[in-house]
């Protein structure tokens, strides 16, 4: 059996179409905006190749025209949708508005030089090139957990659809005989088909696997999550803060460790109720991650007890970090609640003697205690020397 460009483009155009078909029904209603953006981007591909095929069935129709512009439109939409897809995925992509001018510039172009075959061709198949080639480097640079190998099969996969859609612009603009029609059984185009279909195919593939990387990322991050108060847990501290810790011990950093607990908390349970004491905890989570730098880690411990761990942070910045919370806590207004919500605090910098992270903590503990022996409501910097903690009742 022999294969012509047309049976290609069709078979090119069922993949996607299935494809696009069964991917609602694979990942669900519920999806991120990454996993939305990748889906709709295939569908809208699948899309643009149908028009494009319905196109050719009414040359020199104006349905024509409105057709294989409406394709082109959505070949871009798609481009612009996987980009977005992929800034969802790996963070902030460069080259975001030059893609979306070009995007735009080119149905405009496309619908403008309708009338000259050689003009259309040569400046949609480059414009098309270009965009491909700015979705493929956003493949690069990852700036999250998610860069993993699946950004490589689309990144390579798009630039040698790129190299094609090159061709395909010197052959329709330069070379017009030999490349009259979208479907001329020019090798080069031929090649552009087979390689447009295999391309599509591990896209395909590579999509559903970053979805699969990020439900898992997902599932993980809740894991590690304190649902209550939006910080981390205790495992997810031990995850984040550790490297952390070995990082500053290593290479002489500083760093400060620095444990809060709310005061006379059991007293605003057993007067105000445990909502009110949840809405606390809340807060205080709320405060803290509006307060600390993207650097730092927080995390709830446990009850009423918080650990804050201060990359690069002397004394004096920790302290800073207490006043603001001090005064966002101040500002709080809780229903049904008629009294201030008060923090005591320990504080421990990284010393020679910290052989753990864990006994950073402890130090940090130790100030904590003291802290709250001594009036509550305060900032207490440990010694070097760890000494035995108050009595826990005071912790209360």
């Amino acid at each position: 059996m022999n294969l012509d460009v047309t049976t290609l483009l069709i078979v090119n155009v069922v993949n996607l179409a299935l494809t696009a078909g069964t991917l609602p029904f694979i990942m669900g209603r519920q999806l991120s905006r990454g996993a939305w953006f990748a889906r709709s981007a295939l569908i809208m591909q699948a899309l643009g190749w149908l028009l494009m095929i319905s196109s050719e069935q009414f040359s020199g129709h104006w349905l024509d025209r409105a057709l294989s512009v409406t394709s082109v439109s959505c070949m871009g939409l798609g481009e612009w949708w996987m980009f977005r897809a992929l800034g969802a995925w790996l963070g902030p992509r460069r080259w975001g508005r030059l893609l979306a001018v070009v995007c735009v510039l080119t149905p405009i172009g496309y619908f403008l030089s309708f009338d000259s075959y050689p003009l259309r061709v040569g400046w949609t198949n480059f414009m098309l090139a270009l965009q491909l080639v700015l979705v493929a480097q956003a493949c690069l640079h990852p700036a999250s957990a998610m860069s993993g190998r699946w950004r490589w099969v689309i990144m390579v996969g798009l630039l040698v659809l790129a190299g094609f859609t090159t061709l395909r612009g010197i052959l329709g603009a330069f070379f017009t005989e030999q490349y009259p029609s979208f479907t001329a059984p020019h090798p080069i185009n031929m090649l552009a088909m087979l390689a447009s279909n295999a391309a599509m195919v591990l896209a395909n593939v590579a999509v559903l696997v970053a979805w699969r990387t990020e439900a898992e990322a997902e599932l993980q991050l809740q894991a590690q999550t304190d649902p209550l108060s939006g910080l981390l847990n205790r495992r997810g501290w031990d995850s984040h803060a550790t490297p952390l810790w070995s990082h500053a011990k290593r290479h002489g950093l500083p760093l400060g460790l620095v444990m809060l607990d709310l005061d006379h908390f059991k007293h605003v349970n057993d007067r105000y109720g445990h909502e009110t004491g949840d809405l606390v905890i809340r807060e205080l989570g709320s405060a803290l991650r509006f307060t600390l730098r993207r650097s730092d880690i927080a995390a709830r411990m446990g009850g009423e007890e918080f650990a804050v761990l201060l990359p690069y942070s002397s004394e004096s910045a920790a302290r800073s970090l207490f006043a603001r919370l001090r005064q966002a806590l101040e500002t709080l207004n809780i229903p049904g609640m008629d009294e201030p919500v008060r923090l005591s605090a320990g504080l421990a910098l990284l010393g020679p003697d910290d052989t753990s992270l864990e006994a950073l903590r402890a130090r940090a503990d130790t100030a904590l205690y003291q802290a709250k022996a001594e009036g509550r409501d305060r900032l207490v910097l440990a010694t070097s020397t760890a000494t035995p903690p108050a009595s826990p009742a005071l912790a209360a």
